[in-house]
C-alpha cells in the first residue's frame, strides 16, 4: 500500500547519493510521490512528471503538485469517458489529498523523467522526448521498467482500474509491452485498454496544453473521437 506523500523510492538510487542521474538523453530527478487515496479503486497515472510540478515539488505544498495547472483538464479527459459526471473543480481538487478514498494520482514513472531535446540543447518533459525511454532497448527503460515493477505489479487490492493519461499508438504498444513483461500477460480489450491479472488498463488523451488532439478527444472528433469512444467502451462494463 502506498500512501499520500513523498515517497521513499530507492529503486533506481541504490549507490547514489545524487538527487539527479542521466542516463543516455534521458535524465532523471529523485522526487516520487503518491496524492491522495492509498487504497484507491481508481489510479490515475500520467506519464512522468513536467518540469512544472517537478519544480512545485521543491519548493510548493505537497497537495499541488500532481497535474500542477492542468487538473481542470484532467477533470475534463474523465468527464469525457463518462467519469464523476457532476463532479465540480473544487470537489475534484480535494481528490489530491490525504482524507480521499476512491482516486489516486502519479505517474507511472514516479520521479520526474526528462529526455534531450537536440534542437534546443535542453531536457524537457515533452512527450517527444520522453516517450522513447518506454522503448525496449532503450538507455532509460530500466527507470520505467523499475517503476512498473515497483508500483504497478503488486497494487492495492482494490484498485481494478489504472486510468493512463497518454494515448498516442506508440505510448500504448509501449507500455502494454512493459506491463507484459513485469506484470503478467495482457488480453486486449480494445485498441486503448487491456486486461492484466484482474486489472483494467485504460488510456485516455494526455491533458497537456501541448497535446494538439486533447480538444478533438473532449469533442469526440476525428481519430481522437474515436479513441474516447473506445475509452468509453472499455469503462462501460467497470
Amino acid at each position: 500500500m502506498v500512501f499520500h506523500g513523498r515517497m521513499n523510492c530507492s529503486r533506481c538510487w541504490s549507490g547514489i547519493s545524487a538527487t539527479m542521474q542521466d542516463c543516455g538523453p534521458f535524465r532523471l530527478i529523485r522526487d516520487p510521490g503518491h496524492w491522495g487515496a492509498s487504497d484507491p479503486h481508481t489510479l490515475v497515472l500520467g506519464i512522468s512528471k513536467g518540469n512544472t510540478q517537478s519544480t512545485a515539488f521543491s519548493s510548493g505544498p505537497f497537495e499541488r503538485v500532481a497535474f500542477k495547472g492542468m487538473r481542470h483538464r484532467v477533470l475534463e479527459v474523465l468527464q469525457a469517458v463518462g467519469l464523476l459526471p457532476n463532479e465540480t473543480a473544487q470537489e475534484f481538487e480535494r481528490r489530491f489529498e490525504p482524507s480521499e478514498r476512491d482516486f489516486a494520482f502519479a505517474s507511472v514513472v514516479r520521479c520526474s523523467l526528462t529526455g534531450m531535446d537536440r534542437k534546443k540543447g535542453i531536457h524537457t518533459a515533452d512527450s517527444p522526448n520522453v516517450l522513447p525511454a518506454f522503448r525496449y532497448g532503450s538507455p532509460g527503460r530500466h527507470f520505467v521498467d523499475n517503476c512498473v515493477d515497483e508500483h504497478l505489479v503488486a497494487l492495492p487490492s482494490r484498485t481494478r482500474l489504472v486510468l493512463l493519461l497518454g494515448n498516442t499508438d506508440a505510448y500504448i504498444e509501449s507500455l502494454a509491452g512493459v506491463i507484459a513483461q513485469r506484470r503478467g500477460p495482457v488480453t486486449r480489450i480494445n485498441p486503448v485498454s487491456y486486461l492484466s491479472d484482474g486489472v483494467r488498463f485504460v488510456h485516455l488523451a494526455h491533458p497537456s496544453r501541448g497535446n494538439g488532439h486533447y480538444g478533438a478527444f473532449i469533442r469526440g472528433e476525428g481519430s481522437a473521437g474515436l479513441k474516447r469512444d473506445l475509452a468509453r467502451q472499455a469503462l462501460a462494463s467497470v
